[in-house]
């Protein structure tokens, strides 16, 4: 499954940009069809508490911790805002980006892309904590994928990387 998965989806976060929904997530019936993504996730409670808990999880991660070393608290608790913001704002939630552009903020870091699938593993398995369901998980997890383009540095991994 796991290789499956990160095939599928040709993940990645742009180490820290993209950080996820979380939450009460029970989403059923035909109305829930016509709720955004935001809505369908719980809103902004739902994903502050995914953004909480996806973010631990990378900076304690062994290999893509390395990238948030000497972050203080404040520097931390901004980018626990600026996700949050991020992930509202592209899953059709009232919130403003507050991000410069993905590719701009990880130039020059030199994200492969196996870093990208190991930050993408962590947004899945912090949606699958929360007990997101499965529409809504696939459509968090193409929205993830989407940003490989710009995270991983192509230098790195050339023309034949992952898309």
């Amino acid at each position: 499954m796991h290789g499956r998965f990160l095939h599928r989806y040709g993940m990645i976060v742009g180490l820290s940009a993209v950080c996820l929904l979380g939450g009460a997530f029970q989403a059923t019936s035909v109305a829930n069809q016509e709720k955004s993504l935001y809505e369908r996730l719980g809103g902004y409670d739902a994903i502050s508490a995914v953004v909480d808990v996806f973010l631990e999880k990378i900076w304690d991660d062994p290999i893509v911790g390395r990238y948030f070393i000497g972050m203080g608290t404040d520097t931390r608790n901004q980018l626990r805002q600026k996700n949050k913001n991020l992930l509202c704002f592209n899953t059709g939630g009232p919130c403003k980006k507050i991000n410069r552009p993905l590719q701009t903020t990880h130039e020059g870091l030199g994200i492969t892309d196996q870093e990208f699938d190991i930050v993408a593993m962590h947004i899945a398995s912090t949606l699958k904590e929360f007990k997101v369901l499965e529409k809504e998980f696939e459509e968090v997890m193409a929205k993830v994928g989407s940003l490989r383009p710009y995270v991983v540095d192509k230098r790195i991994n050339g023309p034949s990387s992952k898309s």
